[in-house]
């Protein structure tokens, strides 16, 4: 008897657990987030004239597509608001304005909040310059449809020089694919 009641328990709770599982599938569709990013990147071998310059204040716009409960790609770019120089091999090499763009792969890995990767390109009239992306994002959902955000980033650009951009992001859902 003992044994059947165990059988029945176990069968019970598999269930459950498979009905949950089904369940969130269900309830995924792909969507379309939008997102305005007020940002600030500390480039440590910055300057301005004779001034180091540690700050930079940024404009981002994120696009992301969540083709899965846990994974999303995004587009991810921004705009240096200032320009500033960085010591390359002896000499200084001018970025004026640079804007970045990088298509970057999202993990979210709890609920509200993400990692990701990816590689990019920053375009700039003296030379452009190519470099990887790798950082976090944490979400507070204030409706349904919006979200407020921060996020951690941190850009290597080819080996000229590093970024650590910190933002907040406003997120907006633009679409979601009906279910059928």
């Amino acid at each position: 008897m003992k044994k059947i009641w165990i059988l029945i328990l176990f069968f019970g709770i598999s269930t459950w657990a498979f009905a949950q599982e089904g369940q969130e599938k269900e309830e995924f569709s792909p969507q379309i987030r939008v997102a305005l990013i007020t940002a600030n990147s500390h480039v440590p071998q910055a300057f301005e004239g004779e001034r180091k310059v540690a700050v930079i204040p940024a404009w981002g716009f994120d696009v992301d597509y969540f083709f899965h409960p846990r994974w999303s790609v995004a587009l991810q770019a921004d705009l240096k608001l200032q320009s500033f120089e960085v010591e390359r091999e002896g000499a200084l090499l001018e970025r004026s304005y640079p804007f970045s763009l990088a298509p970057v792969i999202h993990y979210h890995f709890k609920r509200h909040w993400s990692v990701f990767v990816g590689p990019g390109w920053e375009f700039e009239k003296n030379e452009n310059l190519y470099f990887w992306k790798i950082g976090s994002e944490y979400s507070f959902e204030m409706s349904e449809t919006f979200e407020i955000a921060l996020n951690l980033a941190y850009e290597r650009k080819e080996e000229v020089y590093d970024s650590w951009t910190f933002g907040i992001a406003f997120n907006k859902r633009i679409w979601k694919k009906e279910k059928e």
